[in-house]
């Protein structure tokens, strides 16, 4: 183990070691870091915590020095329920495919009057994400509102695009994909050609093909028009000196008249109960997607049809999908 390595875990200690219980968010709900030892169980039980949900991965525990079964041997000894539920550090894609999980069984340990510890590795980033998606979902709080309160209490920075792009999903789902609401993604179309050329793009979102939008020259062969679109399956082309031409640096399709097209869908339910082969079929699905194109999430505030629809969603997963069954307290 490097130097750096070494003496960045001794100062994570020793902050982990000043601050640790972490913060409380609500009455029942506390984020903070990683559970290390058994006084820091034995810390959780004396501050009436009977739940624990850690999003911490096994290798992160190993790095870190940490005793897993030990510390679950713990919990169970303070009659503590601990649930794992890894998700990859620093993984905006894994962060937003399992986020609707991970609210899910918070709200159901809340439901059954659990006071529940959040953790990760840091505390920084995926425990607090989660509280603010549940605030965000579940009591009907603004994204803006929510993220501020989690960061005004507790020290961290979680990913809100993640959060932003997990709740589009679940009003997907909700909608099962037929989204009538404002745009959601901002996508920035990108022709790769030669330089010199005149550019459109033109597709179902321009008029039903009618209004080709003049693509911006970015020097080189790169030409790129930023357009807005809900949630939804796109066809599209590019027309070049006249032309009409699909881009092979995009996914394509026929459409039923046997046309060859571009292909865009935006908003691409993300499962809430990902495999590993899911998530591999899914990344790079998503990397070929950003060879060409950009997709950037939209945040904003919600019309109430997509509020109605979130919370529906939401408690759908809570008590449909989740896929632990939680013993009475």
């Amino acid at each position: 183990m490097n130097q750096g390595l070494v003496s960045n875990i001794v100062v994570a200690a020793l902050e982990h070691f000043l601050s640790f219980l972490g913060d409380l968010i609500t009455e029942q709900i506390y984020v903070g870091s990683c559970i290390q030892n058994g006084a820091d169980v034995e810390t959780l039980s004396n501050a009436g915590v009977t739940a624990v949900l850690n999003f911490q991965s096994g290798v992160e525990a190993e790095n870190w020095g940490i005793n897993s079964k030990s510390i679950n041997e713990s919990c169970q000894g303070f009659n503590i329920l601990m649930i794992n539920y890894p998700i990859r550090e620093v993984d905006s894609f894994d962060m937003r495919n399992k986020l609707p999980l991970c609210v899910g069984l918070l709200l159901r340990l809340l439901k059954k009057n659990h006071r529940v510890y959040i953790t990760c590795t840091t505390g920084f980033d995926r425990s607090p994400a989660c509280v603010i998606a549940y605030l965000h979902w579940m009591t009907d709080t603004s994204l803006h509102v929510a993220y501020n309160y989690v960061t005004g209490l507790h020290s961290c920075k979680p990913d809100r695009p993640a959060i932003a792009w997990a709740t589009w999903d679940l009003i997907a789902m909700a909608e099962q994909g037929k989204h009538e609401g404002p745009p959601t993604h901002a996508v920035t179309f990108v022709w790769n050609g030669q330089e010199g050329e005149e550019v459109y793009l033109v597709g179902d979102f321009t008029g039903n093909w009618k209004d080709p939008m003049k693509a911006v020259h970015k020097g080189g062969p790169r030409y790129e028009v930023e357009v807005r679109l809900s949630q939804g399956k796109y066809y599209y082309k590019f027309i070049t000196n006249g032309q009409w031409r699909h881009s092979t640096a995009s996914p394509t399709e026929r459409d039923d008249s046997g046309n060859v097209n571009n292909l865009i869908v935006i908003g691409n339910t993300a499962s809430v109960r990902p495999s590993i082969q899911q998530q591999k079929k899914a990344s790079v699905s998503f990397l070929k997607l950003l060879d060409a194109n950009i997709v950037k999430v939209i945040e904003r505030p919600l019309t109430e049809n997509e509020r109605f629809m979130l919370a529906k969603a939401a408690r759908c997963v809570a008590f449909s999908v989740c896929p632990i069954r939680l013993a009475p307290k």
